[in-house]
């Protein structure tokens, strides 16, 4: 085996065993190819579907589901994990994830709540909410630091061969007519030496976008990231507000949060500026991958124009509000493998909330302080980050291999996370799991830097609040020791030039 899921036989019992199996299966079912598993039981990301003993600091790409979800699950579902969720069933199990969700983030009744299978699908939910009839003008921000595939679907365009509902389709063309004539603009993050750019400067950028397009009648999609895969949030919230006095109801704003590194007061602020916010729950919530969710305030809900057709091939009818117009044109299917993992992002999500906010304060800075001895100790250094401190900050750090190893390009790290995902547990008996890289900076011939990332999850956070002053730091130092060891021995692995794993 490449990693080690923990057995299903959990508790000795041959029924127990079977329920897990099949639990396993199904929450691998209803999604694209990148959920499935290969012959090792691990899918593309090296996350498996039951859980795992891994040392998981990798939650800025995925995460496996956790011991407690998985059980939480086995229990709820064990009578019923043999057939599939009848539509009536599953629209009632996510009309109450809807409510749930509602109450962590504090919002009305009013606002809308959609589901897709992954970050990259709720693109299309942004443009739903925003076509008006005129051409759209998709401006993305940050395009190496938000999901692959999201220059496709923010542009309104299928972003693989197939789709969560199991719809075959041509990759890269239109999701339905009326999006064919996208216009995508891409605005960078970051300057040509990786620094990130002034939240003013972006925000000017972005300002400029929207009076182009209006000037062509089109409609602007600005999209805003809050939490990108190295922790960046631009433009800053006061910047965005700007926007949205100075530009109105002439673009639509679409915030990336799909990390979840976001506050609710956060989330609300943004829906009371009549923002679009995207979030996962396979990121920092913990939960398995993929499953995602779409706040739309109600205003724009509200004025939005029927549901195209094309988007039948992209979810079912539960998953769209009931009072959304024309979405009665999905099929009245259940995906139940998504609403399993919604459920178990959401067990997360809730145990997460019921924390003091200090405590959960204390284990992150401690988890900084521990990030910052371990890049002294291997020589590296931290990609440069922006904004005030906030979740995304405080959970997230990007490592610059690079100032260790003047060669290490980002493909090079590719090769250093692949060989740590596969090999650390026959190095030092133990899985682990780091974020992939992120392409950030250029070296000095133009190449994009090796990075790799750590960061915290929600299931993490609850397991370490629990521990006094002294275990957390203990158990810091431990993982931090076994973390830099995997990333010195991969780099004398991929890179040639063998170097002692310091443990210590």
């Amino acid at each position: 085996m490449l990693l080690n899921p923990k057995s299903f036989d959990k508790d000795g019992s041959r029924s127990h065993g079977e329920y897990a199996a099949r639990l396993a299966s199904a929450l691998v079912s209803g999604g694209d190819g990148r959920i499935r598993l290969d012959a090792q039981g691990r899918n593309q990301y090296y996350a498996s579907a039951a859980p795992s003993d891994a040392l998981a600091y990798g939650s800025s790409t995925i995460s496996s589901i956790s011991d407690h979800a998985f059980e939480t699950l086995v229990g709820r579902w064990q009578d019923r994990l043999h057939r599939p969720v009848a539509a009536a069933d599953y629209a009632a199990e996510l009309d109450t994830i809807r409510d749930r969700l509602g109450a962590y983030f504090g919002l009305g009744g009013e606002d809308a709540i959609v589901f897709a299978a992954s970050g990259t699908d709720l693109e299309y939910v942004g443009l739903a909410a925003a076509y008006d009839g005129r051409p759209i003008t998709a401006v993305l921000l940050g395009r190496d630091e938000v999901g692959s595939g999201c220059v496709h679907s923010a542009a309104g365009r299928f972003f693989a061969e197939e789709t969560a509902t199991g719809a075959r389709v041509v990759a890269q063309s239109a999701i339905d007519q009326v999006f064919a004539g996208i216009e995508l603009v891409d605005v960078a993050v970051r300057d040509a030496a990786g620094r990130p750019r002034a939240s003013a400067a972006v925000a000017a950028e972005l300002s400029l976008h929207v009076e182009r397009a209006a000037a062509g009648g089109r409609r602007a999609v600005v999209h805003v990231v809050h939490g990108s895969k190295s922790g960046l949030t631009l433009p800053a919230l006061a910047d965005v507000e700007r926007l949205v006095a100075t530009h109105g109801d002439a673009m639509t704003i679409v915030v990336d949060a799909c990390q979840l590194r976001i506050a609710p007061h956060v989330v609300r602020r943004y829906a009371d500026l009549g923002c679009v916010v995207l979030m996962t729950g396979s990121k920092f919530a913990g939960g398995p991958p993929f499953s995602g969710f779409a706040l739309v305030p109600a205003a724009l809900r509200d004025r939005a124009q029927p549901l195209p057709q094309g988007f039948r091939r992209l979810a079912n009818r539960a998953e769209w509000p009931a009072d959304w117009l024309g979405a009665d044109c999905l099929p009245a299917n259940g995906n139940f493998g998504l609403l399993l993992r919604l459920q178990a992002a959401l067990i997360e999500i809730e145990r997460f909330a019921a924390l003091p906010v200090d405590r959960v304060t204390h284990v992150a800075g401690r988890f900084s302080h521990h990030v910052m001895r371990l890049v002294k100790r291997l020589e590296l250094a931290e990609v440069p980050g922006a904004g005030a401190s906030c979740l995304a900050t405080e959970t997230l750090r990007t490592l610059d291999l690079s100032a260790r190893w003047p060669q290490c390009d980002f493909d090079t790290a590719k090769a250093m996370h692949g060989h740590i995902a596969r090999q650390s547990r026959q190095w030092f008996g133990q899985e682990i799991r780091l974020g992939q890289p992120v392409k950030t900076h250029p070296l000095l011939d133009g190449r994009m830097a090796g990075t790799l990332r750590l960061s915290l999850s929600m299931p993490l956070i609850v397991e370490m609040a629990a521990m006094d002053d002294m275990a957390l730091d203990q158990r810091l130092d431990r993982d931090m020791s076994l973390l830099g060891a995997a990333i010195s021995t991969a780099g004398a692995m991929t890179l040639d030039t063998p170097q002692p794993a310091p443990i210590g």
